[in-house]
């Protein structure tokens, strides 16, 4: 175990669509109750940066980070500026965290095009490190032409760290190389040491660390065990039609899972591709149980080479007050203070 295994993050969760105050409480209860950091996603939901400024004003220690921000969304000047105003809100508690997204989050729902290309990341991520470091930024050419950009600001003492999403063997080589850490997501414990290593194996200096996060899912469910199992079928069914996310699959040994799932999914009988997703797969990839149960399961996250387990609450009901009980009971089992 890396010596900040110890840490655990908590994502706020998105598909409960709460009030940006209700967020914030959270992540002062979050803060409360040990946990190292919180994350916010942003695909359609709540604008990240504002949400963090929310958590900023309501918090202290706890640290806060975007899990993560589609690039295509934002210019790689203006992620930089937000970036170096939470930070400096934050007293330098604020880490970004940047992915290439999906072509439905950036193309169906933002109307932008969706360029999945390394190279484009690269540059997008080495733009604003120059930003963030007061460093003027010249170019010509590229993705991302400017002349004399720098922030217009006093940056940050601190730059915030970078982190990248990283699935596959290229985004884990990326963000190894490239930059500050890396945040996985849906991996199940077994396959995380080797995700883990292969960013490390992509640091190019001796000396330099990467941390690596990853988001774990998870639901306190004292009955209804069924229905979890089918939610958690339908929560990963999601992410096996994605190619990238596929992929992600395929290195962690499913593979065969996948590919006969998607037959399935393509013939038109979705239920039934979610179906034949094997419970080995699922059930390690989406923790679902009693309090203990799941407290039992996330250890094994955090006895692997993880820097920060961070919990993903997920949800088996559809109500909304009944879907916030799950949140809270879940956030509540598996935090730090609960140990």
């Amino acid at each position: 175990m890396n010596v900040l295994a110890a840490a655990t993050g908590l994502a706020l969760p998105p598909h409960l669509q709460l009030p940006v105050r209700t967020y914030a409480a959270i992540a002062r209860d979050a803060q409360d109750r040990g946990y190292t950091r919180v994350w916010v996603t942003e695909a359609g939901s709540a604008d990240a940066f504002a949400l963090l400024t929310a958590c900023a004003n309501t918090t202290s220690t706890v640290g806060l980070a975007t899990g993560v921000l589609p690039i295509a969304t934002r210019s790689p000047a203006l992620t930089a500026q937000a970036a170096a105003t939470v930070q400096d809100l934050s007293d330098g508690r604020f880490a970004l965290g940047l992915g290439v997204s999906t072509p439905v989050v950036v193309t169906n729902w933002s109307g932008l095009l969706w360029d999945g290309r390394l190279a484009r990341l690269r540059e997008y991520v080495e733009t604003v490190v120059d930003l963030l470091a007061g460093r003027t930024v010249d170019r010509a050419q590229g993705y991302y032409p400017m002349r004399g950009s720098r922030l217009l600001m006093e940056v940050p003492s601190v730059p915030p760290p970078v982190l990248l999403a990283a699935l596959g063997p290229r985004m884990l080589a990326l963000a190894g190389g490239l930059a500050d850490g890396a945040l996985l997501n849906y991996a199940g414990a077994a396959a995380v040491s080797s995700l883990v290593r292969q960013v490390q194996a992509a640091i190019p200096a001796p000396g330099r660390s990467v941390m690596v996060s990853a988001f774990v899912r998870a639901c306190v469910i004292d009955d209804g065990v069924e229905a979890a199992r089918s939610a958690a079928q339908r929560e990963v069914m999601a992410k096996v039609v994605v190619p990238a996310y596929r992929r992600g699959f395929e290195a962690q040994g499913w593979g065969d899972a996948c590919e006969a799932a998607l037959a399935l999914w393509e013939a038109g009988d979705r239920r039934a591709a979610a179906a034949s997703l094997p419970d080995a797969m699922t059930e390690s990839i989406v923790l679902f149980g009693s309090a203990k149960d799941i407290r039992d399961r996330f250890a094994e996250f955090r006895a692997t080479d993880l820097d920060e387990p961070v919990v993903y609450a997920v949800s088996t009901v559809r109500s909304a007050d009944a879907a916030l009980d799950q949140f809270t009971a879940t956030m509540r089992a598996l935090a730090p203070a609960s140990d």
